[in-house]
């Protein structure tokens, strides 16, 4: 890739950012400790309830997993991103993100960090206010299917130290990545870390 770099953006653990993409410009997704998810949200620049879809994605695909030189694609059916890059191949297409409720029914803790928020606010920082909120693509998530009877699995990421994903934004977008905050299970390795965002063009 032989594209500048434009914009380097670090995501504390447990927090979300946000960045405006343009159309063929680059986003590099980093996790620089590794074993660390990162819930991906976009939303088309002129359109924001048309947000990307990991339901669409799955069923354009028919896979539940994102492939090298295929799209991923919105609501409506278009093709948002174009992945060109995957160092660890093993990403989430099922969960929503995590929320306050979430922490509160199954692990009694109130008020917890969560990427719900996070996206809020975010989009926030953005100045953007889309009528509703995605669910994500978990990038580096290993939430495997079980058996036949489609349980899922909860294991730690697979993902090394400096494993990212590249994107290519095929509209303009605005995209907003939040550092997952589970510390409840292995999801992150057992202590959520930060994420980095490099936007090339």
């Amino acid at each position: 890739m032989s594209d500048r770099l434009i914009e380097r953006v670090r995501i504390p653990a447990m927090s979300g950012r946000g960045v405006f993409l343009q159309r063929d410009q680059r986003l590099r997704v980093i996790t620089p400790e590794g074993a660390q998810v990162g819930d991906l949200f976009a939303f088309v620049q002129d359109d924001l309830a048309d947000t990307l879809s990991p339901s669409q994605t799955r069923s354009i695909l028919d896979k539940f997993n994102l492939v090298v030189g295929r799209p991923l694609y919105s609501v409506a059916r278009r093709a948002l991103f174009m992945l060109e890059e995957d160092a660890v191949g093993v990403h989430d297409l099922l969960a929503p993100a995590c929320d306050r409720l979430r922490y509160l029914e199954d692990f009694g803790i109130e008020g917890h960090r969560n990427c719900r928020d996070n996206l809020n606010a975010a989009l926030e920082q953005l100045g953007c206010s889309p009528p509703g909120y995605p669910d994500p693509i978990n990038l580096f998530q290993n939430t495997p299917i079980a058996d036949l009877e489609g349980r899922r699995e909860t294991g730690a990421s697979l993902a090394m130290p400096g494993d990212h994903v590249l994107l290519r934004a095929l509209e303009d977008l605005v995209v907003v990545v939040t550092a997952c905050s589970q510390d409840q299970t292995v999801l992150n390795g057992g202590q959520p870390k930060g994420l980095l965002l490099e936007v090339y063009g």
